[in-house]
């Protein structure tokens, strides 16, 4: 399977990205723990050629979740940093479709 441009773009960008300064934690969901696991997933999709196990994507699915309970909690470096992460977790979750 071909992965898009745009995960792969997107991938770009947030590697490349610094994390937003602190380890916060908001409603009991550690934001350092969401990126990786996160991060995680999207590594996994990118080098196993656009595939993901069934657990991944369940992961994915509940992280959907914590970032949108988290979203309005976060400042500007924050909310760019993980909507990003939210962007890129959409996508792969509609190639997985």
């Amino acid at each position: 399977m071909t992965i898009s441009s745009e995960i792969l773009a997107l991938w770009e960008q947030h590697s490349a990205a610094a994390f937003p300064k602190g380890d916060k934690e908001i409603d009991g969901i550690n934001l350092s723990l969401l990126d990786t696991e996160i991060a995680g997933c999207v590594h996994m999709f990118i080098h196993g050629g656009g595939r993901l196990d069934y657990q991944r994507v369940l992961t994915l699915r509940n992280h959907l979740i914590d970032l949108n309970t988290i979203i309005l909690f976060l400042d500007r470096d924050e909310l760019n940093y993980f909507n990003r992460l939210k962007e890129l977790a959409n996508l792969i979750l509609q190639e997985m479709e």
